[in-house]
């Protein structure tokens, strides 16, 4: 692959021999040397590591548990890469294909959590549109519901990419029209059997809208872990708080995606600071599980 030129400076040079190195084919390795790099080096320790590893390593990593962390670890920490430091975007790429063959789930930590890691997935908001920009052939559409505004990207043929949106607001017990059942039981059929039509972002949110927010889902996970995700949603809004959410299929172009990833934040309206910060890839099968923050602990962000 192309490995961009770098013009040397002394002071960097210097720099990156004090940072800890870390070895590809060892996820104990990469994870150590992120946790033992200084924060303001993390992004730069994480830069040099990937760069080191040819797709193949890469991918090598991601068939174990605990190589799919460490890619997910590399990918935390350019996630938090200051704007100037080249090169981030071209390997966020390819840790997200790595990740994307991996069959582990990737479930992070969130900041502010008692249980956060040295260091944390801290994802800004947007990145996945920026990490995977629409086509000339996608389209986008935006709504508002109520108070709330989601902006749906959809290829040539209509089928979702990606969905953004801004939640304020949970309808409660509405019911869906006979166009948006019908809608389901179509997005069901360009999958496979036992999926059903999954909403990128659930109804109680936005209503009634069609296929444009509609993917073959596998029936097991649209009822259990990802429905545990919106009623983790819903709580964070009935708490009070805001909640912004960017989710992206994967591989796009095609009829029923592999996997799907959520990267969304929590917001205090009154101070506008993010309290909570979360990350999460599931494989679009059965048996994928996801660890939400209990009601009765939002209080405490």
């Amino acid at each position: 692959m192309f490995d961009p030129v770098r013009i040397s400076d002394p002071r960097n040079d210097v720099a990156q021999a004090t940072q800890p190195q870390a070895s590809p084919s060892d996820p104990e390795s990469v994870q150590t040397a992120l946790r033992d790099a200084p924060l303001t080096d993390r992004a730069q320790t994480a830069l040099a590591a990937t760069q080191r590893m040819d797709d193949g390593e890469l991918f090598a990593l991601a068939a174990s548990e605990r190589g799919t962390q460490a890619l997910a670890a590399l990918d935390h920490a350019l996630a938090d890469a200051p704007p100037a430091l080249a090169g981030v975007r071209e390997q966020r790429v390819r840790l997200g294909d790595a990740l994307d063959r991996s069959p582990h789930s990737v479930d992070a930590n969130p900041i502010g959590s008692p249980s956060a890691p040295a260091f944390p997935a801290i994802v800004p908001f947007g990145a996945l549109a920026q990490i995977f920009p629409a086509t000339a052939a996608a389209t986008q559409t935006t709504a508002h519901i109520g108070d709330n505004t989601v902006t749906w990207t959809n290829d040539s043929q209509g089928r979702p990419i990606r969905a953004e949106a801004d939640l304020t607001e949970v309808f409660e017990g509405i019911d869906r029209s006979s166009e948006e059942t019908d809608a389901q039981r179509e997005a069901a059929d360009r999958g496979i059997e036992g999926d059903q039509g999954g909403h990128l972002i659930g109804h109680r949110f936005v209503k009634d809208q069609g296929l444009k927010n509609l993917f073959p889902q596998n029936g097991n996970f649209n009822v259990s872990a990802y429905k545990t995700l919106e009623n983790e949603w819903a709580d964070w809004i009935e708490s009070g708080k805001d909640v912004h959410i960017a989710v992206q299929l994967t591989p796009k172009d095609q009829d029923r995606p592999n996997h799907v990833r959520v990267s969304y934040e929590v917001t205090d309206p009154a101070s506008g600071d993010v309290v909570y910060d979360q990350r999460v890839t599931f494989r679009n099968e059965a048996g994928q599980h996801y660890d939400r923050v209990p009601r009765a602990d939002m209080a405490n962000y």
